[in-house]
């Protein structure tokens, strides 16, 4: 992969946007508050989940979902042991299961 490397121009802001920039700064330190109040209560109620600290499109979610699902039904300790299952049944290699 090739690297551009271009010339940045700088300049110092406009009273206009050092007072838009001072506005949205104020604006997301009122919010976080509120914000990190959300997530502790949203943890709270997920205590059985563990945290990965990771966001998932909803098409990946659903993935997660299908595996964790077939990982119950096939009495699979995780998603890493489901990994290898399918992995084993694609290369035809008998594994060891844990």
């Amino acid at each position: 992969m090739t690297h551009e490397i271009r010339q940045r121009i700088l300049r110092p802001a406009t009273p206009e946007e050092k007072e838009r920039h001072q506005h949205i700064r104020q604006q997301v330190e009122q919010e976080a508050s509120e914000l990190q109040q959300w997530a502790r209560e949203a943890a709270t109620r997920h205590r059985d989940r563990v945290t990965v600290g990771t966001v998932f499109t909803a098409q990946e979610a659903d993935v997660l979902e299908a595996i964790d699902d077939y990982a119950a039904k096939h009495a699979l300790a995780n998603r890493s042991a489901v990994v290898r299952e399918a992995l084993s049944r694609l290369l035809e290699v008998e594994i060891t299961k844990s």
